[in-house]
């Protein structure tokens, strides 16, 4: 594959769409979108306006591909089935429903990047720019993350120890997605850019940030997340012999300065039945009550965001598990179509990992995805880590890089 202007001295051949960098490096500061960017009313943010600015800056100056992707088919009927979801809440929930339009927008805005960020990464210096957008976030989310914990540590375990960082209107786990999303990738591009120096202090940074936001999440679905997609990426590394060592290390070493608070959170994941907090025995409650709404509407489901519905489940509370969600919200049609868009994902980070690119922060990026969409599929059992913009935007960048990288390779072929 050809690197166009990966070392030219005059820089991109193309316009940095600063919006788009700007937006990708805002979606995870949730507290400074809340606390410091006044909205404009009806349901326009910072994040809609920088959207329309990225978006017009890729349909001006943004390239074009002769080629066209099965996943870009993909993405455009998976936005229309959504679609079809709202107008079915909106049937089952009337007057409740609303601002549910306002809610889908949103969602849908990391979907629609995808598209936005094909057409800006028009080289391999765009590429890169991009790419560190979606990191830069971290040290600042870290030091949130590590400010809100200290303020209320303690020895042992306490859901006060619960802090979501810069997800102030979500929560610990919403926090913990994003950063297994961060750190699987970052740790993908760690080994692969160890033997260059510029790079491997630089990744090694991050993932260190990313990982410690991940630990102190207190997040159980996160740990196993982790666990599964660290697990994962070093099965699909064609070198992992190299690092059962290095890996063996740090695992003791992190055993042993491990905080008793988080060995004790870690500990209440495989607890049986009747030793179970309230957290864990709520949601077998909700998921049995979920399976009987499906079963009353198996095909197309209730519609988009009815599952917390007092008609739906009495209790007002969602499922914590995105596959019953899917399944109560958007039938057993709705649902095969996100398993075939997990799927593709799968396919297509599969098919671009097993080409060895000569840029190894590209086979990094691979790398570190494979481990991450098994984190995501993982997940995705102990809660919703699919529909929140704020934590999905990352990981849709990085499929629209991978993506942007076939294109580029089909073109030169």
């Amino acid at each position: 594959m050809v690197h166009e202007n990966k070392y030219s001295l005059n820089g991109s051949a193309f316009k940095t769409n600063w919006a788009l960098l700007l937006l990708i490096f805002l979606m995870p500061l949730r507290n400074i979108q809340l606390q410091y960017i006044p909205n404009l009313g009806g349901g326009i943010n910072i994040i809609n306006i920088l959207f329309m600015f990225s978006f017009i800056h890729s349909l001006i100056n943004g390239k074009k591909y002769e080629t066209v992707l099965g996943l870009n088919s993909y993405l455009k009927w998976y936005v229309a089935s959504s679609v079809i979801a709202l107008l079915f809440g909106y049937a089952f929930l009337g007057g409740e429903a609303s601002g549910n339009w306002k809610a889908m927008k949103d969602q849908l805005i990391p979907i629609f990047l995808v598209f936005i960020v094909q057409r800006s990464a028009g080289d391999m210096i765009q590429w890169r720019r991009i790419l560190l957008a979606s990191l830069l976030p971290l040290p600042y989310v870290f030091r949130t993350v590590w400010n809100q914990y200290m303020a209320v540590s303690q020895w042992h375990y306490s859901d006060d120890l619960r802090v979501s960082g810069t997800f102030m209107d979500l929560g610990a786990n919403e926090m913990a997605a994003y950063a297994v999303i961060a750190s699987l990738v970052c740790l993908g591009c760690l080994i692969t850019c160890w033997s260059e120096k510029r790079y491997r202090y630089f990744f090694l940074l991050f993932f260190i940030f990313s990982g410690l936001c991940v630990l102190y999440s207190y997040s159980r679905g996160a740990y196993v997340a982790f666990l599964f997609g660290g697990f994962f990426l070093f099965f699909r590394y064609k070198s992992s012999g190299k690092l059962i060592m290095p890996l063996m290390l740090i695992l003791s070493l992190t055993l042993v300065t491990l905080p008793p608070s988080v060995t004790e959170r870690f500990s209440s994941i495989d607890a049986e039945e009747g030793e179970r907090d309230a957290s864990a025995e709520s949601r077998f409650v909700f998921w049995a009550i979920a399976f009987e709404r499906f079963l009353e509407r198996p095909a197309f489901g209730y519609g988009y965001r009815t599952v917390q519905n007092a008609r739906i489940n009495p209790y007002e509370m969602d499922t914590h598990n995105y596959y019953v969600k899917m399944l109560v919200e958007r039938g057993v049609l709705g649902f095969i179509t996100f398993l075939l868009l997990l799927r593709i994902l799968w396919s297509t980070i599969k098919r671009n990992l097993n080409w060895n690119d000569d840029d190894n922060i590209v086979n990094g990026l691979m790398l570190g995805m494979s481990g991450a969409i098994a984190a995501l599929i993982l997940g995705n059992m102990f809660g919703d880590r699919f529909s929140h913009y704020p934590i999905m935007t990352s990981f849709w960048v990085y499929i629209a890089l991978i993506s942007v990288i076939e294109l580029r390779r089909n073109e030169s072929s």
